[in-house]
């Protein structure tokens, strides 16, 4: 018992820690504001494929990757197919977060597990119960809002949550060690994404050569890319599925504060109306999950 214990509290530490670091992740990009969105998209993809190259060195993983190659070619080309996306995805976030949008980014990842269920109905035939159903009723009443308070549909939070959305479906049909899938994710991108630098440089449009600071920031966004995603791996084997549904909410609660606290976004009355549909179809949605396993204790077994 006590084993299960420490078990569930090391995954729980490590999921926190992981939405923590990906709630904290504006600071960061904030630091590399000087340089443009899709110069550090470029550089995040190829520190992301040598530092997780480094990761699979190792004889099993090495392995595994020949073995993917060889063996499981529809698996790879998905992966493949996911490393654009979710390449749009980064470079989408790193642009919002250093053009003054965090909290755009922020409505779009809260919207994201209600994006997550709907792929879910559409791609995998997963049905809805009434509550989760109201769940999604009312996530689109707080997106409407917005329409006609503002005039204009919320855009990025969408193509955010959408993007995100459609890289957790692939990534459903694939089942493969984090570190192996990023790396071959970012291994497909980074042709585009070196020659890209390269075209900048003879440009002379990057910002390259850097200082000391910049250098190190941009070479730690492969372990700003790769840590949290083995973290989350980690802690999600070893705690319930809806343990992990609330510690989600730390990283867009986390870029929503930021947002408004510390880099002093403007946030209008349509907005929060929006976020409070969205809070409340979450809360919804979080307390069907947790009266499910109250009547199914052995779904707590994940």
């Amino acid at each position: 018992m006590l084993d299960q214990v420490n078990h569930n509290i090391k995954g729980i530490a490590a999921l926190f820690l992981s939405y923590f670091i990906w709630g904290a992740m504006p600071v960061y990009w904030k630091a590399l504001e000087a340089i443009s969105s899709f110069e550090i998209l470029g550089h995040r993809v190829i520190w992301s494929v040598l530092f997780t190259f480094i990761l699979i060195l190792t004889d099993s993983n090495r392995i595994s990757f020949i073995t993917m190659l060889k063996e499981m070619k529809k698996d790879v080309f998905w992966l493949a197919c996911g490393g654009f996306l979710i390449s749009f995805n980064w470079g989408l976030y790193i642009w919002a977060v250093n053009h003054g949008r965090i909290l755009e980014t922020s409505l779009g990842y809260f919207i994201n597990p209600l994006v997550s269920m709907f792929l879910g109905m559409m791609f995998f035939r997963e049905r809805l119960n009434k509550i989760q159903a109201a769940a999604l009723c009312l996530a689109l009443i707080g997106v409407g809002s917005e329409l006609l308070a503002v005039g204009s549909i919320p855009l990025l939070s969408i193509a955010l949550a959408l993007s995100f959305g459609l890289y957790g479906v692939l990534k459903k049909t694939v089942r493969v060690t984090p570190y192996l899938a990023l790396f071959i994710e970012t291994l497909t991108v980074s042709p585009i994404a070196f020659i890209f630098l390269m075209f900048l440089q003879k440009e002379g449009t990057a910002s390259f050569p850097y200082d000391g600071l910049t250098n190190m920031l941009l070479a730690g966004t492969g372990i700003m890319t790769s840590i949290p995603l083995i973290l989350f791996a980690y802690g999600a084997a070893r705690v319930p599925l809806t343990t992990t549904g609330f510690v989600q909410y730390i990283s867009p609660t986390l870029s929503f504060m930021l947002g408004v606290f510390v880099y002093n976004e403007p946030i209008q009355i349509s907005r929060i109306t929006t976020f409070i549909f969205i809070w409340t179809a979450l809360a919804v949605y979080t307390a069907d999950a947790v009266l499910k396993n109250r009547h199914n204790p052995d779904s707590l077994d994940a």
